[in-house]
């Protein structure tokens, strides 16, 4: 048997993918911010939980770069979320209004994320070019309570194949969904097909070392 587990890990040792980067966002206090940090380009997905108030993000840059954020929250959902991007003001210790974007639900886009095994809501890409410091992102919806994706930026990670599994049981336990419902994601069949396929393998190789 333990050559079929050798075989099932070097089946598994190429399997690198573009995949998911979650982090699950809880703001220490009620409007206190939560750090975006690293690289502005590179995709992260923030699982937030409005609990009666906005939640606020912030990050901060020392050159010019291109914000792109955009809200995902479950097809079921009735309430659409909002986004707000202001600017830190140096001087006054104020803030000014950079974007805002409020979309009724029913310009939302229904897409359907087969390695998460999810049907979301997905409102516009919000892209601005803006300039070095310091800016923070507001969440809200128009009863401030429910479960949301904000994903910032756009470039993908590369990532391992029990990474990805491990990414996707934590996007679907923030959204509500037992861990029966691994079983509705395509990378999870990938599994079990290299599963199988080690399993023949074996097989052949046990029958002829038997009948030699």
């Amino acid at each position: 048997m333990k050559i079929f587990f050798t075989i099932t890990a070097l089946l598994l040792l190429p399997v690198v993918s573009f995949a998911y980067n979650p982090i699950v966002a809880e703001p220490p206090q009620a409007y206190e911010v939560i750090a975006i940090e690293g690289d502005p380009y590179v995709q992260r997905e923030y699982l937030g939980t409005l609990s009666d108030f906005p939640d606020m993000y912030e990050l901060t840059s020392d050159v010019a770069f291109t914000l792109q954020v955009k809200v995902r929250q479950r097809a079921s959902s009735e309430a659409p979320f909002g986004l707000i991007v202001v600017r830190q003001n140096e001087d006054d210790g104020g803030v000014t209004e950079v974007v805002r974007l409020n979309q009724p639900l029913e310009e939302w886009t229904k897409v359907s994320d087969s390695t998460l095994g999810m049907k979301f809501l997905e409102g516009t890409a919000l892209t601005r070019d803006l300039q070095p410091g310091t800016y923070r992102i507001e969440v809200s919806s128009p009863d401030n309570k429910g479960d949301y994706m904000l994903v910032v930026g756009d470039e993908l990670v590369r990532t391992g194949f029990f990474s990805t599994l491990a990414d996707v049981y934590t996007i679907q336990r923030h959204f509500g969904y037992t861990p029966l419902h691994m079983l509705f994601s395509n990378y999870l069949y990938y599994l079990l097909g290299i599963i199988l396929v080690s399993y023949g393998i074996y097989r052949t190789w046990q029958y002829k070392n038997t009948h030699a």
